[in-house]
């Protein structure tokens, strides 16, 4: 709206410039004429919050000041283009078409228009009535042709009123009838009210003989902000102040007034708020320059504003928090003057007025960053299901949905923590606002299952040497029972000392490492150094590192017959972690003090330090028996369980019985504690955020899914939505909801997972999975002109596998991996927001023919694996199974499958088979299974035993080496 007798000539500006807290602050001397207080500072780091602009307007010298419909689709807007008038009129401009049409009666003055909510009407005020109108006009005109133009000021013309018509300027309606000026009007989100300025008071009251004068050289003296119903009804003052308020915008909640106040003298004005009704008047700015036309964004965190701070000549936009607790930042960076700002009603555009040095003006609009915005005002990311979604899918919405998930307080969405139901709960709630129906457990959006998620330690943990060497350990200081341990008491046995416990096989440039040879530990307790040798080849060290691990050294203890396992720890004993899930486990690990074992070493006739030292150098076999020593323990270890969350809405078609499934795992690291953090030293216990791992592909999930939703036509397959939890831990979520699969007659799955990253390439990955996927691809690459690299294997690890096993087609989109991958370092600020777009309409793009179709155009294949991708990269043999990493309860390892043409799928092993024994060595978890694989001999027949439906079987099966 409009300023009070701001002179725009261009007056000069000095300006200093320095530099405090690393922020570049500007205070601008005042020019001629103003208050010569010190200037306010403000954040001039604001490039980059408008895209490249376009301009609307075109006709006439003059146009601005345009609002926009409640649904975006027009804008009211004043213009100077009427032939015989040379005033502002009022148009209507269809965003659409780009056809405009007056609404004001073509005479007079008219300004500051406003549509209903309704779409019915609008208002806006004018002067048609005065009349004197036809004398103003002509003299209008003859101002116009003189040499010398007189400097802009607004004319606050006590003929304005405030009046409706409807959307072709008919059925006009008079709401205000006071004598002074009443414009300035806007309506309220539910149109109910209207708040505008009016200086009546002026008028109608008694003034003292000092405000007499005032107002008497500057109408705007005795202006104040009123509130009236929309039919001009039940009129209240709100503000009662010397010196103009003007100006009112509602925030978009309806709650709060945004408004300028400007001083008594007209020098300076600053952005307020209040509540509607008057109350909780506070000052947002404090920059003592001409800060004016105030409105709020759609969120209500932030307003936007013009300021003369740069100078007159150059007023620039602004952004300042609603509550005014940081400096403003600074918008624009144009010659001339930029002002009148508005949002669009989603909050993703900008549009304002620009005027040039020849005083034209016309308006602008531009794409709007509100995360950046956000960023650089110190406010939080948006709350989603604030937004104004685009029917369409764009970077805005995006950007907002992956700022939302991958921010601080989801502390990286660690599966069944209180951050997952937090989520997930607005992911449902997103869901219903769009008309999915439930599709979880009992008519919810949601379905649970349990999991394993921690241990503590139980009243009941012992370890107390006995016989010669007697001695009761302390739990937490000298020993500590690993989470893997078997639970109960563990009877005496001998000790005896075994090195690091390594027992790893020949290579072909490697020599065999036997930690038990000529050493017999059946029956008796294994006392072992954590780790591998020190003082070894970077080759021999990579030999030797996967046999290393912990969980491989218990199993060879296991496979020789101890008891029990007592590891050595630098230091102390550390503190309890819960290090995966295991099986049914049938040996005890404990870990032991480095000054416990020493004192049982010593006992001995031997030092810990110099046993070290030799085994560092790379002897294997060192063996020492505690002489007439026995250990025994009692291991109490109690194992929590957490609820995992999918999350599941679905657009049905009544008549249809097959189904399309688009998904994404939500969950991601924590803070580490779940999954495989590679977080640096530095970064341990920092939240890992998962901004491309995978809040990309949950936001892609919610796009979709409500770009279905606003489809016009109906659908001919049901379209699941859904977002898993627990993929980081093996696929859990997704796996969990594929056991329930019968009769939904799911056709194909679509899964997202890392699409943040898009760079040269789209990788589409599992296109063997089912014939027709790669003919549909080369018609979506030619749709969408976005580079494809098409991959064969369907066996990935992520929650496509989980469907593959279960005979469905899958795809599954991937941007490729970066150095920020399962760290820390993996931020909102890293995704490219505009590629997620592209990657979606590639995804749209398959989506779309398989839910246009009732066939089933996709047909399932088997297809063979690249060798052991799922076994493990560091194994030596390949089998072809595919362990299905949810079991648990289970003592053996349970399989999802084969692949194609595998040694395992040639013996004859099928899904849901049992894994109990494999060459002669017993397994009872996944760790057993792996220590098989770096032992048994390749391309020699051996048997594998699983249990099949309650019944054992032995097969036949030939391990291949791996190529």
């Amino acid at each position: 709206m409009k300023k009070v007798k701001v002179l725009l000539a261009f007056l000069g500006v000095s300006f200093l410039i320095s530099c405090q807290n690393k922020e570049t602050k500007l205070a601008l001397a005042a020019p001629s004429g103003q208050s010569t207080g010190q200037r306010g500072s403000f954040q001039d780091k604001g490039p980059g919050l408008l895209g490249p602009s376009r301009q609307l307007s075109f006709v006439g010298p003059k146009s601005g000041e345009g609002y926009f419909s409640p649904d975006g689709s027009k804008m009211i807007f004043q213009s100077e283009r009427s032939d015989g008038n040379p005033f502002y009129q009022m148009f209507v401009m269809d965003l659409k078409t780009g056809e405009s049409t007056r609404v004001s009666p073509g005479k007079g003055k008219t300004t500051c228009g406003w549509i209903h909510p309704s779409m019915q009407k609008v208002l806006y005020s004018s002067t048609h009535l005065d009349p004197k109108i036809k004398a103003k006009t002509e003299s209008e005109y003859e101002s116009r042709r003189q040499a010398v133009k007189a400097r802009y000021a607004w004319s606050f013309d006590d003929q304005y009123d405030i009046f409706s018509s409807d959307l072709k300027g008919r059925n006009i309606k008079q709401l205000t009838k006071s004598p002074g000026y009443d414009a300035e009007a806007s309506y309220s989100p539910d149109g109910q009210w209207i708040a505008f300025a009016s200086n009546r008071a002026g008028y109608t009251e008694k003034l003292s003989a000092e405000d007499q004068k005032m107002f008497t050289q500057d109408p705007s003296y005795m202006m104040d902000i009123y509130i009236m119903k929309a039919d001009g009804t039940q009129v209240r003052q709100l503000t009662n102040s010397k010196g103009y308020d003007g100006g009112p915008f509602f925030s978009a909640d309806g709650k709060k007034i945004t408004w300028r106040r400007f001083a008594p003298n007209g020098a300076t004005a600053e952005i307020y708020t209040m509540n509607v009704d008057g109350s909780d008047q506070k000052q947002i700015t404090r920059l003592n320059s001409m800060s004016w036309a105030p409105f709020f964004h759609p969120s209500g965190d932030y307003i936007i504003f013009g300021s003369s701070i740069l100078g007159y000549a150059n007023f620039e936009l602004f952004i300042v928090d609603s509550e005014g607790r940081q400096d403003p930042v600074r918008v624009t960076f144009n010659e001339g003057f930029d002002g009148l700002p508005v949002f669009t009603p989603d909050g993703h555009q900008l549009s304002w007025t620009l005027r040039n040095e020849k005083g034209e003006s016309q308006i602008m609009m531009a794409d709007w960053d509100d995360s950046k915005a956000r960023e650089l005002l110190g406010l939080k990311p948006q709350d989603p299901m604030t937004l104004q979604m685009k029917p369409e899918i764009s970077w805005q919405d995006v950007q907002a949905w992956v700022k939302y998930f991958a921010s601080e307080d989801m502390k990286g969405r660690g599966t069944g923590t209180a951050e997952e139901k937090i989520y997930t709960q607005k992911i449902a709630q997103a869901f219903k606002a769009w008309g999915l129906e439930p599709a979880g457990d009992a008519k919810s959006y949601f379905q649970t299952f349990e999991f394993t998620s921690g241990v503590e330690l139980g009243a009941k943990n012992t370890l107390e040497f006995v016989g010669s060497y007697k001695k009761a350990l302390a739990v937490q200081q000298d020993f500590l029972p690993l989470s893997f341990s078997q639970t109960g008491a563990v009877r005496e046995a001998p000790v005896v000392f075994a090195g690091y416990g390594i027992k790893a096989p020949a290579s072909d440039k490697e020599p065999e490492y036997n930690s038990y040879a000529h050493l017999d530990v059946k029956g008796k307790w294994v006392l072992i150094l954590s780790d591998m040798p020190a003082e070894i080849s970077n080759s021999r060290r990579f030999h030797l590192n996967l046999y290393s691990r912990l969980q491989h050294k218990m199993t060879v203890a296991k496979n020789e017959g101890a008891v029990g396992v007592l590891v050595i720890h630098d230091g102390s004993v550390g503190s309890l972690k819960f290090e995966g899930s295991l099986s049914d486990n049938t040996l005890a690990v404990l870990r032991v003090s480095q000054a416990s074992a020493g004192e049982l070493l010593k006992f001995a006739g031997q030092n810990l330090s110099d046993l070290r030292k030799k085994l560092d150098k790379g002897d294997a076999a060192i063996n020492v028996v505690i002489p007439s020593t026995y250990a025994k323990a009692e291991v109490d270890l109690k194992f929590n369980k957490a609820k995992g969350i999918n999350v599941i809405g679905v657009l049905k078609n009544p008549g249809s019985k097959t189904s399309l499934v688009i998904g994404a795992h939500g969950d991601h690291l924590g803070t580490g504690q779940f999954g495989n953090s590679l977080a640096k030293a530095d970064e341990k216990a920092r939240v890992h955020f998962g901004a491309d791992d995978n809040a990309s592909g949950m936001a892609g999930v919610m796009e979709l899914a409500h770009h279905f939703a606003n489809k016009k036509k109906s659908l001919k397959k049901n379209i699941y939505f859904a977002i898993w939890s627990g993929e980081e831990l093996g696929n859990l979520g997704s796996s969990h909801f594929v056991r329930s699969l019968k009769g939904l007659g799911i056709q194909s799955y679509l899964n997202m997972d890392m699409i943040g990253r898009l760079k040269d390439r789209l990788y589409v990955q599992g296109v063997g999975s089912g014939k027709y996927w790669n003919q549909l691809a080369e018609e979506v690459a030619v749709k969408t002109a976005v580079p494809l690299l098409l991959q064969e294997d369907p066996h990935l690890p992520t929650d496509s596998l989980a469907f593959y096993m279960a005979g469905v087609p899958t795809l599954s989109f991937f941007t490729g991996t970066h150095a920020e991958y399962h760290s820390p370092r993996d931020t909102a600020e890293l995704v490219d927001n505009k590629g997620i777009v592209r990657v979606l309409s590639v995804v749209q793009a398959f989506a779309e023919p398989l839910s246009d179709s009732s066939q089933d155009i996709i047909q399932y294949v088997k297809v063979a694996s690249s060798q052991g991708k799922m076994e493990g990269r560091s194994f030596r043999l390949y089998l072809g199974t595919i362990p299905d990493y949810t079991q648990e309860g289970v003592k053996g390892v349970r399989i999802s499958g084969t692949s194609k043409d595998s040694p395992a799928e040639k013996a004859g092993l099928k899904d849901q088979d049992v894994i109990t024994q494999f060459g002669g060595i017993k397994i009872e978890n996944l760790y057993d299974y792996v220590y098989t694989l770096q032992s048994i001999k390749p391309n020699v027949e051996t048997t594998i035993k699983v249990t099949r439906q309650g019944q054992e079987i032995e097969l036949k099966i030939t391990p291949k080496l791996k190529e």
